[in-house]
């Protein structure tokens, strides 16, 4: 007899107090797995983590540290509460470079804001140099201070002049990674004397970061651009990266913008487990070597839906990197996606597993590129593959350039055993070379040969065979695969490999180009190759040498 009542759903209640259980005991064994497992899961590219990371971290903005921007400097207000007392020589984990920094023991994190006014100890130091303390003062308390939870640096909206910093780790947190938020606008010193080595902002020994935000570093290298005699000047080697990450592990990078580098916009060395992703690197296309990202002695790196206009290349992939990822990036203007240059050093480090796919090159000089100096150095470059790449207006698509740095040298020399193909039905001898080189030419090749070369090409357009010494480097299992575009150049295919080390296991699949350039006289494409040993498959526009 229910009398009206209604008993309780057992079943149903059974249920869901299983479903619960399910759930708590599943949400428990994630939690032990997130804390168990490698650091690295928390730095895959994905969403913002400034927008989503719900992580609650201890804040530390610079201007609490002392920091102020240029409507600050200018209007001459009071300066900003600072944390503590120490000067930057005493700084531990932290230091504007040529500075000793202080012990790793020493701490001011916890140390509330000064109320009696502003810290003396940085009387005399430019302002440049004052905004360079206060940001190293912000990151040693949020790195190396007593606070061991999780801890986020922010560079709030306004316009800092800063000059170069170290930030240095590692850092107290052993579950988390640092973040540095990036709101506000950046700017270099200009004056090269601050610089007592060639960076501006610098990552070191830090396991754990997130660098992110809608901000820009503007490296102000106008000027700087302006001094150089030419791209391998002494001056253009000591300029300063924008910023460089020195054994930095477990990072990522994104959504930030770096303008007018006076050198790389951004250097890894040393890095393992970095990814880069949503970042413009913007400079002029005439601005020397300001690579948007150059990568060495570094692996398990990607780079990721970024866009980088500079003046030399867009990635640079240097000695020593393995397990490297380019996907995603739109190059232009710019020197290409570059391996190397290699050997220019003894006791240089091989390069191997390099993947560079659905990236878009827009009036670069060259776009997949693999480059190496002759010399005694030697090494290899191996596993190496582009593919699903648009070229547009490329004057160098696909290129191996194993004589790299000797261009003057290539232009006066025989050809020894070049093959070119020509694609279309006109030939032309190849003219051009000079009277003297010419005369000899039949005595240097045998009477009567003649080097076949697509017409109406300018001499400066062929690369011409590696001359003099032969590099050592060996490069190996190389595949461009579903490249397609337009060359700015009669040579769409140029694969220049050593006399002294062929390459070996070159593989082109469906190359497919046309002739976008300023002749009139023929729009043919051809490839040219030497020393190479190739495979090809599907559509091969330019015809493929052999």
């Amino acid at each position: 007899m229910s009398m009206g009542l209604r008993l309780p759903n057992m079943r149903g209640i059974a249920r869901r107090a299983s479903a619960k259980a399910v759930f708590l005991l599943g949400f428990a064994l994630l939690s032990c797995v997130a804390q168990s497992t490698s650091r690295g899961h928390l730095y895959r590219a994905g969403a913002r983590r400034s927008v989503l990371d719900a992580t609650n971290r201890k804040v530390f903005d610079v201007t609490a540290f002392g920091a102020k921007t240029e409507d600050q400097m200018k209007g001459g207000g009071n300066k900003a509460n600072v944390v503590g007392k120490l000067s930057v020589q005493e700084l531990p984990g932290g230091g504007i470079p040529g500075l000793p920094g202080g012990s790793a023991e020493e701490s001011f994190a916890d140390e509330k804001i000064d109320e009696s006014g502003p810290d003396e100890t940085g009387a005399g130091e430019s302002p440049e140099e004052e905004n360079g303390s206060a940001f190293i003062r912000t990151w040693v308390a949020a790195c190396r201070g007593n606070y061991s939870g999780p801890t986020k640096v922010v560079i709030p909206k306004g316009t800092f002049l800063i000059g170069p910093v170290v930030f240095q780790g590692p850092c107290n947190s052993s579950t988390e990674p640092i973040v540095v938020e990036v709101q506000g606008y950046v700017k270099a010193s200009t004056d090269l004397s601050q610089y007592s080595s060639p960076e501006w902002f610098t990552f070191e020994l830090v396991d754990g970061l997130i660098i992110t935000g809608d901000g820009t570093f503007d490296g102000q290298g106008q000027n700087v651009w302006k001094t150089r005699d030419n791209k391998e000047s002494s001056s253009a080697s000591n300029a300063p990266s924008s910023l460089k990450f020195n054994k930095v592990n477990n990072t990522l990078i994104e959504g930030i913008t770096s303008l007018n580098s006076k050198f790389f916009h951004t250097h890894m060395f040393g890095c393992k487990n970095v990814t880069m992703s949503n970042v413009h690197l913007i400079a002029p296309g005439d601005s020397p070597n300001t690579d948007g990202l150059h990568i060495s002695t570094s692996s398990q790196i990607k780079v990721l839906n970024s866009v980088m206009a500079t003046g030399d290349d867009c990635v640079s992939i240097g000695q020593g990197s393995h397990d490297i990822t380019v996907k995603n990036v739109t190059c232009g203007p710019g020197h290409g996606i570059s391996i190397g240059s290699l050997g220019k050093y003894a006791d240089e480090l091989s390069v191997s597993q390099i993947y560079v796919s659905n990236c878009t090159f827009r009036n670069t000089t060259n776009g997949a590129r693999i480059k190496t100096w002759a010399g005694e150095s030697a090494g290899e470059a191996t596993g190496i593959i582009y593919e699903d790449i648009i070229m547009d207006q490329v004057q160098n698509p696909i290129i191996i350039d194993q004589n790299y740095g000797a261009k003057k040298k290539v232009k006066k020399n025989i050809f020894g055993n070049k093959k070119m193909v020509v694609s279309g039905n006109k030939k032309r001898v190849r003219a051009g070379l000079g009277k003297k080189v010419g005369a000899g030419l039949k005595k240097k090749v045998g009477a009567g040969k003649k080097k076949a070369l697509q017409g109406g090409k300018k001499k400066s357009e062929a690369a011409g065979p590696p001359s003099g010494p032969a590099s050592k480097w060996k490069i190996s299992d190389v595949h461009f695969r579903n490249i397609r575009g337009t060359s700015a150049r009669n040579v769409a295919v140029s694969l220049a490999c050593s006399s002294a080390k062929p390459c070996e296991g070159v593989e082109l699949t469906d190359i497919n180009f046309s002739y976008q350039g300023t002749s009139t006289k023929s729009t043919a494409l051809t490839s040219e190759c030497f020393n190479a040993k190739i495979t090809s498959k599907g559509v091969q526009n330019p015809p493929l040498c052999r």
